[in-house]
């Protein structure tokens, strides 16, 4: 007699047929691993502590506040994705959306050509990333780019054979990462509020006297930080094909992941913040502001101990956005979107795994950071491909209103659907409008 998982299992398959596609991936996510999955792509301990320093310098504690709006439109955005990603659970997320919104295949490649684009540049971005904070961790030549590409390399590698042998493994690490980001942030934040309070509680919400422009750049300056960490929630949705019940599973795992990140990060930048020592008599230090603040607060022992748990935050991070461009690559190819699709869209009988994709993966993500070698420059492109595949996604979504209330899935706004819509296109246009500003006119390597 069929168990309940099995049960659902073959729904599921039933209705990915119902779309007009067979079975091919390893159906083993639950709900909790789907919310780990996007969980660790956003990973506070990744893109909050890695562009903390920019926004920090140039703008004060603004960014506690642009956090908190850029939080409050995430989750209007996460709302709306998440009702259209219940009616159309497919590897693939916004591209596969926009087709079936519009009827209309070139616009779903249209859209999914940025969203690839973003995903590439977000896996770049977190590898790069973590290859930086790992050079100044094991105390190498952080000035020389070829070492900090070579650890780069070293991590792609590792994340692209963990792919390889299969989504068992990389569910693992992420429901793995999920305690250790926030375990690692509860042990941060009580270390920084123990030992390194070094301003008022009022300091750490408002803002320096001496301020760099109006108080409209102060507001936008820390904004890349905020609309960049909190971005790739739709990780969830490039696994839907490999979900159990994934009309459910996946929109509530990307609302939870966007919640419980938005409370850590708060807390982690007001606790950053309150131990922020006064930046004009800080010493030049080659460390990010970041780490500077954390090694300054707990002493080279226990910074040591935190750095382990913010890197390992980091590693579950990169890979987790390595799986999702691995089932974006498998789903354009698997459409022929892509040239030499069908080697792309491969599914190893033995990983159940498409492993040419992942090859493909490593090498895209390598390969922009050997040739920007910017970390800002990269975070920009993300964030400007994600954002810029949303607002194609959400205005497909307001013209094709119809096909979401003849065909909701288990995850329906109603009567607010409509207004949160909109909403949400308007938030994704004017956050692409400033990662092309960023992208044309900052080129710093800025962490």
């Amino acid at each position: 007699m069929k168990n309940q998982f099995e049960s659902q299992i073959e729904k599921d398959i039933c209705d990915l047929n119902r779309l007009g596609y067979a079975q091919e991936l390893y159906r083993t996510i639950g709900g909790f691993s789907n919310f780990a999955i996007t969980f660790s792509v956003i990973s506070i301990l990744s893109g909050l502590l890695f562009l903390y320093g920019d926004g920090q310098q140039l703008a004060g504690n603004w960014n506690v506040w642009t956090w908190s709006v850029v939080c409050f439109f995430q989750i209007a955005l996460v709302l709306a994705l998440g009702e259209i990603a219940s009616i159309y659970p497919l590897a693939g997320g916004v591209y596969k959306w926009t087709e079936r919104l519009t009827d209309n295949r070139n616009m779903g490649y249209f859209c999914g050509y940025f969203s690839l684009i973003g995903w590439i540049a977000c896996t770049a971005g977190i590898e790069f990333g973590m290859g930086i904070f790992l050079t100044y961790y094991l105390e190498l030549d952080y000035k020389d780019p070829w070492i900090i590409l070579g650890i780069t390399g070293i991590i792609i590698v590792l994340h692209s054979l963990i792919n390889i042998y299969g989504i068992k493994i990389v569910t693992w690490f992420n429901d793995f990462s999920v305690n250790v980001h926030i375990i690692g942030v509860i042990i941060l934040v009580s270390l920084l509020l123990i030992f390194g309070q070094k301003n008022s509680v009022s300091n750490a919400f408002f803002i320096r006297d001496k301020l760099n422009g109006s108080m409209i750049s102060q507001f936008v300056q820390p904004l890349l930080m905020s609309a960049w960490t909190l971005t790739a929630f739709d990780a969830a949705a490039s696994v839907s094909e490999e979900s159990i019940n994934p009309s459910k599973v996946v929109p509530w795992g990307m609302f939870y992941a966007v919640v419980v990140s938005a409370f850590l990060g708060m807390i982690l930048l007001i606790s950053l913040n309150l131990a922020l020592p006064d930046l004009s008599q800080t010493p030049d230090t080659k460390l990010p502001l970041s780490l500077y603040v954390i090694q300054q607060t707990t002493g080279p022992t226990i910074y040591k101990f935190i750095m382990g748990f913010i890197l390992m935050a980091q590693f579950a991070a990169g890979l987790s956005s390595q799986t999702v461009l691995i089932r974006i690559l498998y789903s354009f190819s698997r459409d022929d979107g892509l040239p030499l699709s069908k080697l792309w869209r491969r599914v190893s009988s033995r990983y159940d795994t498409p492993v040419y994709s992942v090859f493909l993966a490593a090498t895209v993500t390598f390969l922009l950071s050997l040739l920007t070698r910017n970390l800002y420059f990269i975070t920009s492109l993300s964030t400007m491909g994600i954002y810029l595949s949303h607002v194609i996604t959400l205005g497909a979504a307001i013209w094709g209103h119809q096909k979401i209330i003849e065909n909701y899935g288990s995850f329906y706004l109603g009567k607010w659907g409509t207004s949160i819509r909109l909403i949400s296109f308007l938030w994704a246009l004017f956050i692409v409008g400033f990662s092309i500003l960023l992208f044309f006119g900052r080129t710093k390597i800025q962490v």
